[in-house]
């Protein structure tokens, strides 16, 4: 089950897709309705199957995480990647509420240049192809997807992980400057059956810049 993160849609796993269905049956999971984590955890758990493997991409892994949590039986594994569990604050607040008030004035173009080229590797800050990818998807999703997932306000979540027993993967990048490692480091050592691994020469968008590194670590952990 694959949940995606902010403003990204099923593109987000194209790359690594092919590894994965070779390991069994992927299911697609979006985030275009709710608005707080626990709603969007509670709408997934609706459709999950008596058993599968979690995967949570950045917003996705604060859903997955509470999905954990709720609905243990459901969840053989976990995979956490590039996501925290810090709560959001108060400034990311008021910047958040700036940013929707700004789109009652102004007609929505997706997310800004700036915004895309900090969710990448430096070096790769001007890689056309990788923020044209990234930008369709936000165009895609449209003004109110937008709006509803930049209006949930995270509390705190590092106590749910003492209480995640599956095997969990997490999974963080070196110059991830959305997430840092020790949000993920945190995480790490709040469970107690961590497996933890960062990439190298990665920004936060991991399954677009690194998509061979990340398939060969998710297949590893998914074989094993």
């Amino acid at each position: 089950m694959l949940i995606p993160g902010f403003m990204c849609d099923a593109f987000l796993w194209e790359m690594i897709l092919p590894d994965l269905q070779e390991l069994g049956s992927v299911h697609f999971v979006d985030l275009n309705h709710g608005d707080s984590i626990d709603a969007l955890a509670l709408r997934i758990i609706a459709d999950l199957p008596p058993s599968c493997i979690l995967i949570g991409f950045s917003l996705g892994g604060y859903v997955a995480r509470r999905i954990a949590l709720l609905a243990p039986e459901k969840v053989h594994k976990l995979i956490l990647l590039n996501t925290s569990a810090r709560a959001t604050t108060p400034e990311e607040i008021e910047r958040n509420q700036q940013q929707i008030k700004m789109l009652k004035v102004f007609p929505y173009k997706g997310q800004t240049i700036t915004a895309l080229k900090r969710a990448l590797h430096p070096d790769n800050a001007d890689n056309t192809d990788l923020l044209t990818q990234m930008q369709n998807m936000s165009l895609a999703l449209g003004r109110e997807v937008f709006i509803r997932q930049l209006s949930i306000v995270r509390d705190d979540g590092y106590a749910d992980f003492q209480k995640i027993f599956c095997p969990t993967l997490v999974i963080a990048s070196r110059q991830d400057q959305m997430r840092s490692l020790s949000e993920a480091e945190s995480i790490a050592a709040a469970l107690p059956h961590p497996t933890y691994h960062v990439l190298e020469q990665c920004g936060h968008m991991s399954p677009l810049e690194q998509p061979q590194k990340l398939a060969k670590l998710l297949r590893h952990f998914i074989t094993s």
